[in-house]
């Protein structure tokens, strides 16, 4: 009897711990950085209603230590009406990726960005009210799992902004800025065998405080205070070379990750 007790005993304890075993993983992780982005910019007007604007910006991280990305832009804006403005950007981005895993090489990831905007603009005596609606699609470079990340990744940004227009050179303004994914993956058992669903989010809130200051008719900087609250959600699979009990495309784990970065910006821009 004790000994079939025993066996009963070593078999429970040998599913369970199979059963452990294929239980995926759980994260969630805060932190927070100090941040900071400096942009030149060209205006180029073509006329009265269009105007085109050139843009080269650098963003740091880790406390300013580390270089985060270079951006490369080229936009459009059409100004049918002085209460809208619709546009389109384009923009190269390369991220410092640094130390790959397993060598010591660099590495820098290139990706593509292209926004489309709707602006709706009102003024109120000395304020300019405005709300854009920006849909943001990031091409990757790079194969990725459409399970983990989808390429491209589709954003929609939602902004509110304040801005006081007084005798003075400066211009302070305020906004707060929602960003709600559009395409994010659901996390399902098996990305081999599961359809790919969607589960949308709200991953960024920005809040900004900040002034724009005009030397002249061509030269204008703005300095300005960011925000950036962000959630970020990922789920990993098992790949087939890894040799265990799980099979090819299970669910291996999935996180949170919260960063709520303060991030210090400078522009110039010099309009022709």
């Amino acid at each position: 009897m004790k000994k079939i007790l025993l066996l009963v005993a070593t078999i429970a304890i040998s599913v369970g711990a199979v059963a452990q075993g294929f239980t995926p993983s759980y994260y969630e992780s805060s932190d927070s950085d100090l941040q900071g982005r400096f942009k030149v910019a060209m205006g180029i007007p073509i006329s009265e209603k269009v105007s085109l604007t050139w843009g080269e910006q650098l963003r740091t991280k880790d406390m300013f230590r580390s270089v985060d990305k270079i951006l490369s832009s080229l936009s459009v804006a059409y100004t049918p009406w002085k209460f809208l403005e619709v546009g389109t950007e384009y923009a190269l981005e390369n991220e410092w990726i640094g130390e790959m895993h397993g060598g010591p090489q660099k590495k820098w990831e290139t990706k593509h960005r292209w926004n489309i905007d709707i602006t709706e603009k009102l003024t109120a005596g000395r304020f300019e009210l405005s709300l854009r609606e920006r849909v943001r699609m990031v091409f990757s470079s790079d194969e990725t799992n459409k399970y983990v990340e989808p390429n491209p990744f589709t954003t929609l940004r939602t902004r509110l902004k304040a801005a006081y227009k007084n005798p003075s050179r400066w211009k302070p303004y305020t906004y707060v800025e929602v960003y709600t994914t559009l395409n994010a993956p659901k996390r399902v058992e098996n990305c081999l065998r599961d359809p790919l669903e969607r589960d949308n989010y709200i991953n960024r809130v920005r809040l900004v405080l900040g002034s724009e200051l005009k030397i002249n008719d061509k030269h204008k900087m703005d300095f300005h205070y960011m925000l950036n609250l962000n959630r970020t959600r990922k789920a990993s699979y098992y790949n087939s070379y890894i040799e265990n009990v799980h099979d090819a495309g299970d669910l291996c784990s999935w996180s949170l990750k919260k960063v709520c970065a303060h991030v210090i910006c400078v522009d110039y821009k010099f309009s022709l």
